[in-house]
């Protein structure tokens, strides 16, 4: 059975959707084809109208479609890989072993595991247990893609995500700590605090994100240092996750206001203008003391902020002073 013939196979086991795909792919390789034609190539398969499509095999065809299917996704042609996974796809509804089709398609690395991904999540909870073996998959793409897939199934990523926060590549150690988040466990929040000082700035960012994420305040103390890091977006995603904790970060952040890092002060300072403090001062018609320091400290970026702020007369919380009493 040749590429053609098994595409035309699978097209018409896919039901009548699949019939438009199956005549474009077709007639680029094999010229036009009349509906006839290609029920023809099909054989003992038809391919189904559209008020077919909620047809499934049953019985020896069931083997039959399943053989198919799976020798489908081993092909060499990538129109026939795709047609076999989106057959897989539409079979997984009422079928197991196409899930195990889909699983198998994401271990063999021989399509986009993206695509295929996004069926087996559409499928979940069914295909929970199958991808824990995944993990171990000598390919970061699939581990990566099977960790963000655990995200969906929080019990499973608690017992097996941990592992993967040490795994070699960096986007996988990033990926698990993004799915602990809402494991919300002592192991997830251990990981997202010793992951903070990983050397790769992809994985710190998301420490800093995960661990507030589970722990709230008492993670302050841990991600603040972050303010300073040598990576912009390790700076961001530590100012966001401050941000996001309130007005309770800011016993942690104002003693860094005295940093002699100046890096450091200007994180502090627009924590500080985020969560409130800044208007606070603005608001008891302070020119100095608390808000000099801040003002300062946050530099040319927090100045304008400021500026912005007092001529509006708007406050982060919603309070309106009028222009006079606002201006610093």
């Amino acid at each position: 059975m040749d590429g053609r013939t098994t595409l035309a196979l699978i097209c018409a086991l896919a039901g009548g959707a699949w019939l438009l795909l199956a005549a474009g792919v077709l007639a680029s390789r094999i010229g036009s084809r009349t509906r006839t034609d290609l029920a023809a190539i099909a054989g003992e398969w038809p391919l189904y109208d559209e008020g077919d499509r909620t047809r499934s095999p049953t019985g020896a065809r069931e083997s039959e479609t399943r053989m198919l299917l799976e020798r489908g996704l081993r092909s060499d042609e990538q129109d026939v890989r795709v047609a076999s996974i989106t057959a897989l796809a539409g079979l997984a509804d009422r079928y197991e072993w196409a899930i195990d089709g889909l699983v198998e398609a994401l271990a063999s690395g021989l399509e986009s595991p993206v695509r295929v991904a996004a069926q087996l999540d559409r499928l979940a909870p069914r295909p929970g247990r199958r991808l824990t073996p995944l993990l171990g998959h000598p390919s970061d793409a699939v581990r990566f893609i099977a960790v963000r897939l655990l995200a969906r199934y929080p019990t499973l990523a608690g017992l097996h995500v941990p592992d993967l926060t040490r795994d070699p590549a960096p986007r996988v150690r990033a990926a698990a700590l993004e799915t602990l988040r809402a494991a919300h466990s002592a192991e997830a929040l251990r990981c997202s605090l010793q992951l903070i000082g990983d050397p790769q700035p992809l994985v710190r960012a998301h420490a800093c994100r995960t661990a507030v994420a589970i722990a709230g305040p008492v993670t302050a103390p841990y991600v603040a240092p972050r303010l300073a890091d040598d990576s912009w977006w390790v700076r961001e995603a530590a100012r966001e996750a401050l941000v996001g904790i309130g007005r309770d970060v800011a016993l942690v952040v104002e003693p860094l206001l005295e940093s002699d890092d100046p890096v450091l002060q200007m994180g502090a300072a627009l924590v500080l203008q985020d969560i409130g403090p800044v208007d606070d001062q603005r608001g008891e018609r302070s020119s100095d003391g608390e808000l000099g320091r801040i003002v300062a400290a946050g530099g040319r970026r927090l100045h304008e902020a400021a500026a912005e702020r007092a001529r509006r007369g708007v406050g982060v919380d919603g309070r309106t002073w009028p222009l006079a009493e606002a201006s610093p």
